[in-house]
C-alpha cells in the first residue's frame, strides 16, 4: 500500500545512491576485463534524515508514518528533486506504446526549446529515472528523452510522465524502524529505504 510521507517537517538531507549491478569477467590469458550489466536490475537507494524536532506534538505525524510504513511492507514516494524543475502549464506523456530500454519518445512539452537538462530526473510509471542527455521540444512540443537507469516496466501509450517534481517509489530497507528521543523532548528521526514501485 503507498502512504503518505507526513508534510512537516521536511528532510534535512536526503542521501541518494543507485545499484547498478553488474558482473566483470577478466580474461587469464590477456588480462582483458569485461562486465555484463543487468539492465533490468538497478535499484534507487536512499538515507532520509529530519532536523532535530522539538515536542512529542511536532514528532507525532513522523512517528506515526514510521509505524504505518509495516516494516518492510508499505511503500512511499520520496521527492527526488528540491524545487520544480520546470514551470508552465505542460502535460508530459508518453508517445507511442511498448517503449524500453534508455530512450522514450514524449509529447505536450510545449514550446519548442530547452525543457530540462541533464541529471535533472522524470518519473515514469512510479520509476525514477535520470536524463542522461538535455530535453529539447521540437516545434510540435515532442521530444525523445535519453534516460537511465533501464526503463524496467514499459509505459502505455499516452501515459503521464512527472517532470515537476519527480519522485521515487520507496519502502523501509530494514524491518526494525523508529526515532530517537532525547531529553527536552528532542526527537530525531533517520530512515534507509530502497525503490519498490
Amino acid at each position: 500500500m503507498l502512504i503518505a510521507m507526513p508534510s512537516a517537517p521536511i528532510a534535512a538531507k536526503v542521501d541518494w545512491r543507485i545499484d547498478q549491478p553488474g558482473q566483470a569477467n577478466r580474461g587469464e590469458w590477456t588480462g582483458k576485463r569485461r562486465v555484463t550489466l543487468l539492465s533490468a536490475a538497478p535499484r534507487w537507494f536512499a538515507k532520509v534524515t529530519l532536523p532535530p524536532i522539538i515536542g512529542e506534538a511536532q514528532a507525532l505525524d513522523w512517528r506515526a508514518f514510521v509505524v504505518d510504513c509495516d516494516g518492510i511492507a508499505n511503500s512511499f514516494r520520496v521527492i527526488a528533486c528540491e524545487r520544480e524543475q520546470i514551470a508552465g502549464a505542460i502535460d508530459v506523456r508518453v508517445r507511442g506504446a511498448g517503449q524500453g530500454g534508455h530512450s522514450l519518445a514524449t509529447s505536450g512539452w510545449g514550446a519548442a526549446g530547452l525543457k530540462l537538462k541533464r541529471g535533472q530526473f522524470i518519473t515514469l510509471g512510479e520509476q525514477l529515472l535520470m536524463l542522461n542527455a538535455p530535453v529539447v521540444a521540437d516545434a510540435n512540443g515532442q521530444a525523445t528523452l535519453s534516460i537511465k537507469p533501464y526503463i524496467r516496466v514499459v509505459p502505455t501509450d499516452g501515459a503521464a510522465i512527472e517532470v515537476k517534481r519527480p519522485y521515487a517509489v520507496m519502502a523501509m530497507s530494514d524491518p526494525k524502524n523508529g526515532w530517537d528521543v532525547g531529553i527536552g523532548q528532542n526527537y530525531s528521526v533517520a530512515f534507509d529505504c530502497e525503490e519498490a514501485f
